[in-house]
């Protein structure tokens, strides 16, 4: 398995230069050798393929053997999460990145007991970025500062999939039009409330007679709708 390395640039040049905390990591965590395949993006799609020619106390150079790009995804995939504790949303994060998520809306649901801190969104970055690397994205995840349910219902109106566990639709009877962006929203722990449920309209489904994890159940129906939509 060919190991991935953020840059801030994939230049044209034939060789491209691994600096600073990813060329640490590179070194000393990975130990890539001369000679190692190795795939460098610069997580907005563009990405290189090529060998390590030379390593140096705090650099590595690559020489490339192929690149390419990868255009944003059509439908897009956006996971509107209700923010959970610390921990479980770092979880969530790396599940729906891995999972082939292309935006994240935190959202301030009423039975949330986490809040949004003022670092939160560059934490989640750098989580979703190493999950990223693990699942050799060259196109990474989108993060949002979280939202309220106002503001989700003004913006994306009738497109919302709401998973709940009293629906009486399954996931799988949805239909999905072309090019429209399909957004799924994960109430919290204690569940969606049923003011909050009058206001977001859309599609509510249920996701089988179990009942997942506020962190898992994103992940759950990405997987079902990435095989829906056949990109699985």
């Amino acid at each position: 398995m060919l190991s991935t390395f953020v840059v801030p640039e994939i230049a044209d040049a034939p060789t491209i230069a691994i600096e600073g905390d990813e060329a640490h990591h590179a070194i000393k965590v990975v130990r890539l050798e001369i000679g190692e395949e190795i795939i460098l993006t610069d997580g907005a799609g563009r990405w290189a393929q090529g060998k390590v020619i030379a390593i140096e106390k705090k650099s590595l150079s690559v020489s490339v053997s192929q690149r390419g790009y990868q255009e944003t995804r059509k439908p897009e995939l956006i996971v509107v999460q209700a923010l959970t504790k610390s921990d479980r949303m770092r979880e969530t994060i790396e599940l729906l990145t891995v999972a082939g998520v292309d935006r994240i809306i935190p959202w301030k649901a009423e039975r949330s007991i986490a809040q949004e801190k003022e670092n939160s969104v560059d934490k989640w970055s750098l989580v979703s970025t190493a999950a990223s690397k693990q699942s050799r994205r060259v196109r990474f995840p989108i993060i949002e500062s979280a939202v309220t349910t106002k503001e989700i219902t003004q913006r994306f109106s009738s497109h919302l999939i709401v998973l709940h566990e009293s629906a009486s639709h399954k996931l799988s009877t949805l239909k999905f039009l072309d090019g429209e962006p399909v957004v799924i929203v994960v109430g919290p722990e204690g569940g969606i409330t049923d003011s909050e449920l009058a206001l977001l309209q859309g599609s509510q489904v249920r996701m089988g007679d179990e009942v997942l994890r506020s962190a898992h159940a994103g992940f759950a129906a990405l997987a079902a709708i990435q095989t829906l939509i056949q990109r699985w």
